[in-house]
């Protein structure tokens, strides 16, 4: 009976010291570029008095931000959708990457590209007559059209 008592004693000392040694993964550090990228993109907004060149549309704004940091665009969302690498899930975004989304109507043709800022937040330029916006991923409009990310940041 002792015997049986100590064993058990050890396999749940075991097991609960087996959950407390492990620690949950750290996120990668935010590069400093994607940071950096982030910064341009948020001078677009209106509140920001923006006194540059103002956008065409969604990819020219998302082109104009990355080429002040030395990074080439093509000018479309089609053509920026195949570039970097692929983010294979929206939990794994991180700043910097770009996001990308169907048209007016919901599809899995890409229509608008825009870049993710933080906490499910990601910075584009919808209608021209607006401006520049951040928005939520997750509000319905977005969440439905949402297609794919793609990271060009290291």
């Amino acid at each position: 009976m002792g015997r049986k008592v100590l064993i058990l004693a050890l396999v749940a000392a075991s097991s609960i010291a087996g959950c407390a040694g492990r620690r949950p993964k750290k996120p990668a550090p935010v590069p400093q570029k994607a940071k950096a990228v982030i910064r341009t993109a948020k001078t677009y907004l209106p509140e920001e008095n923006f006194k540059g060149k103002n956008p065409k549309d969604c990819s020219d704004f998302v082109g104009l931000v990355f080429a002040a940091h030395g990074i080439a665009l093509p000018r479309t969302a089609v053509d920026m959708s195949i570039l970097g690498a692929r983010v294979k899930s929206s939990k794994e975004l991180r700043m910097g990457d770009l996001v990308f989304f169907s048209g007016e109507k919901a599809s899995r043709i890409v229509g608008h590209v825009g870049i993710y800022v933080n906490n499910g937040i990601f910075i584009h330029l919808s209608q021209h007559e607006i401006g520049v916006r951040e928005e939520s991923l997750y509000s319905d409009y977005y969440r439905k059209r949402y297609l794919a990310a793609r990271r060009l940041i290291k």
